[in-house]
């Protein structure tokens, strides 16, 4: 185990096996996941090196919150499993600043999909970002739902200003 500290939180990471994990564990085959695979490698190196220091490969997440919105994905929210645990808990989340401000919240024992079955803690990347359409296949139709709608409607809003 390594001991690993960020702003007020102590991790104790196996690393070895937190690469191994991402080495082998499922993939979602969603268009939306699959956009995100294909181009976030190398788009926002601070926030890659801090997961990339916990054994994390930024390109394989457990789990892509996202809604279209117009020619692009908007992200609001993307989750990572760490194997190890929080040995101390910080009072707020983590922020990074790489072309856009990130706040990396860690939770202990988050039931984001995972297939980690000893100790594991979540780092999730909880705000929203925009990534282009890159896939050789159609936009993905609007989902319908009033969920999705209002999602639209705040983004639109948020966007515009």
């Amino acid at each position: 185990m390594t001991k690993i500290q960020r702003d007020e939180y102590v991790f104790e990471v196996d690393i070895e096996k937190t690469i191994e994990y991402y080495k082998t564990h499922s993939l979602c085959e969603c268009d939306y996941c699959e956009n995100f695979y294909a181009q976030i490698a190398g788009k926002f190196p601070t926030l890659e090196s801090f997961l990339s220091d916990l054994g994390v490969d930024i390109a394989k997440p457990d789990e892509c919150m996202s809604v279209e919105l117009h020619d692009t994905i908007q992200y609001i929210g993307i989750d990572y499993t760490v194997c190890g645990k929080v040995t101390t808990m910080g009072q707020y989340e983590i922020d990074i600043h790489d072309n856009l401000f990130f706040n990396i919240v860690i939770t202990d024992g988050f039931s984001s999909p995972n297939e980690q079955t000893d100790d594991y803690f979540t780092v999730s990347i909880a705000n929203a970002f925009e990534l282009p359409w890159v896939l050789d296949k159609p936009f993905p139709e609007p989902k319908k739902s009033k969920a999705t709608s209002k999602i639209k409607e705040f983004f639109k809003k948020v966007f515009k200003a």
